[in-house]
């Protein structure tokens, strides 16, 4: 069972309503869901271990989390659907999820339950343990 599926969707938009935006066909819901997982990914990214997060199923899932995701996928099958008919309740509950994303990037709301990336073993390089190199080129001697 993925992170988020259409039998989530009652929270937020009646069946029959979802029936006529994606004229019944699940993989229309399946491809907004993925997208709008990909997208809050994106920003939790740098903070939080998203495939940890992403992982759950049921209610070991973040509610926060899933509320903003559901809320993403339901605004892209509307703009799937008819981009000019969308509502403006719509348009600003997609705006408060992505203020509330970029807000939990900056770290600004942290949000409690969230997965964090495993600590790594302080001794260990950073980067791809390459060497760094300092210093310059050995001076030339001229003057002029």
């Amino acid at each position: 069972m993925p992170f988020l599926s259409k039998e989530d969707f009652p929270a937020s938009v009646h069946d029959d309503i979802l029936n006529a935006l994606t004229r019944s066909e699940d993989d229309v819901v399946t491809e907004n869901v993925s997208r709008a997982i990909d997208e809050v990914a994106a920003y939790l990214n740098g903070r939080y271990d998203t495939t940890a997060i992403f992982a759950k199923t049921g209610n070991a899932r973040n509610k926060f989390i899933l509320r903003i995701t559901n809320i993403m996928a339901l605004y892209y099958t509307y703009l799937a659907h008819n981009p000019r008919k969308i509502t403006q309740v719509m348009k600003d509950e997609f705006d408060r999820a992505i203020e509330t994303l970029e807000g939990i990037q900056k770290g600004d709301i942290n949000p409690v339950g969230l997965d964090t990336p495993p600590v790594e073993d302080p001794n260990a390089t950073s980067g791809n343990g390459a060497p760094i190199q300092w210093g310059s080129s050995e001076p030339l001697g001229t003057d002029w």
